[in-house]
């Protein structure tokens, strides 16, 4: 999942490229990949399979797939990229603690004429594309060539247990389809159960919890090009506006009303996806990468859809594309690269595989598979969104340090120790201090 945290550059660690003639027939080609989806179920299985096939396809080609964890990879991709014996093909992440270093050394390649040729452009909304987008300083985000490629869609969901809405009167197989709506559902609910019991199971203990939460509040109060541009530092961008203040005092206004279990801070995101999907709460906000930890528990009972929209009618929620795949500057297959990179996105073969290990396709044209109900709705719910140009990206993108002060942030609103004002102020001034360094 793409939580955008801050890593130090840390040391190198073995990285193979082995370089012989493509398409020899006595010779070996090997492409060496590194990645971070090491899940299983997850995209570990799909990339393997893919991989294999590819091999098969292209006789003398030999795909070296290097699986590590989130904070090994990008900790030391960039050490490995300039050492020229590092990975040939690599993910990174999106921000300015990854790529944005990436791009700025020189270590990996613009993807414009792979583009071009792979009909790329079609595969994502035009909002989405700005994510992938550096200057070649590094230094404006958002706009410049296109730089990385993403595998999977992610979105923040609302998922919902149906039995128990049935059981406090409410019909599941009718949700509401904008945010007042969904507001005034959750006052009804919390009148309801018992205090003990939660409207919404939560977990926080990582810090990202109601970071990716708030989204489906925040695009019901601000225009999400406007989230956009913040996290892009496009000059005049403002995180301290009217629509913001709204959307931090509703999310204050849902804890003072007991709508979260009061562990929240106490309790890990999966583990919180975990207890949900035993029953506790009747709605899990969170991201559609644990959507099959929920499916398991829940079975038939569980329900999934996009956070409703406020009076522009937009679909919006935290969310984008997975870690970006780029190519190393310095590999001497870049071409046999983007081949690999457009058969394990945009291949029929590579879209089924994912939807096999409820994965999301980013390609737009993906079908989820008529037979299953439930990830079409997942699925659904994060089209929608895509399609009306809601998804608000990830917000500790918008500086190396904004994560920490969101965290901190968020849990002295939720416990009444700062304002909806002062919030925005602290993060508008963490904002400030780094586009000063970009100027």
């Amino acid at each position: 999942m793409a939580v955008g945290l801050a890593v130090a550059l840390g040391v190198l660690t073995a990285g193979v490229g082995v370089a012989t003639s493509y398409g020899a027939k006595t010779a070996t080609t090997t492409l060496t990949m590194w990645s971070y989806d090491n899940q299983d179920p997850g995209l570990e299985p799909v990339l393997k399979q893919l991989s294999k096939q590819f091999e098969q396809s292209h006789p003398g080609v030999k795909i070296n797939l290097v699986f590590k964890d989130f904070n090994s990879l990008v900790g030391t991709v960039p050490r490995a990229l300039a050492s020229g014996s590092g990975p040939d093909v690599t993910e990174g992440n999106q921000g300015y603690q990854t790529d944005a270093q990436l791009v700025k050394a020189k270590l990996i390649l613009p993807l414009d004429k792979y583009i071009k040729k792979y009909h790329w452009d079609r595969l994502y909304s035009q909002s989405t594309w700005g994510m992938f987008r550096w200057t070649p300083d590094g230094k404006s985000f958002g706009k410049g060539p296109i730089w990385g490629l993403a595998q999977t869609g992610q979105n923040v969901v609302v998922f919902y247990n149906k039995a128990k809405l049935r059981s406090l009167g409410f019909d599941p197989d009718t949700m509401p389809t904008t945010f007042a709506g969904f507001d005034k559902l959750l006052g009804q609910l919390r009148a309801k159960l018992p205090k003990s019991q939660p409207v919404i199971e939560e977990g926080n203990k990582e810090g990202y919890g109601f970071i990716h939460l708030f989204g489906g509040i925040w695009g019901a109060y601000e225009k999400p090009a406007s989230v956009r541009n913040w996290i892009y530092h496009v000059p005049g961008s403002r995180y301290d506006t009217p629509g913001t203040i709204k959307a931090l005092a509703k999310l204050q206004s849902w804890a003072k009303s007991g709508y979260f279990n009061s562990d929240y801070n106490a309790v890990g995101y999966d583990v919180s996806a975990g207890l949900f999907a035993k029953g506790k709460g009747v709605f899990w906000i969170g991201g559609d990468w644990d959507s099959t930890i929920i499916k398991t528990g829940l079975g038939k009972d569980v329900g999934a859809m996009a956070s409703p929209p406020g009076p522009r009618g937009v679909w919006s929620s935290i969310g984008g594309l997975s870690g970006p795949w780029h190519i190393s500057s310095k590999t001497k297959y870049a071409d046999l690269g983007a081949e690999w990179l457009n058969y394990v996105i945009t291949s029929t073969q590579a879209k089924k595989l994912m939807f096999g290990q409820q994965q999301l396709p980013a390609d737009s044209s993906a079908k989820a598979p008529a037979n299953n109900p439930y990830l079409t709705a997942v699925y659904k719910a994060f089209k929608t969104v895509a399609d009306d140009n809601g998804l608000l990206l990830y917000t500790d993108w918008a500086s190396p340090s904004m994560y920490t002060t969101l965290q901190n942030q968020y849990q002295q609103l939720l416990a009444g120790r700062t304002s909806a004002a002062g919030m925005a102020k602290a993060v508008q001034t963490d904002w400030d201090k780094f586009d000063k360094t970009l100027r």
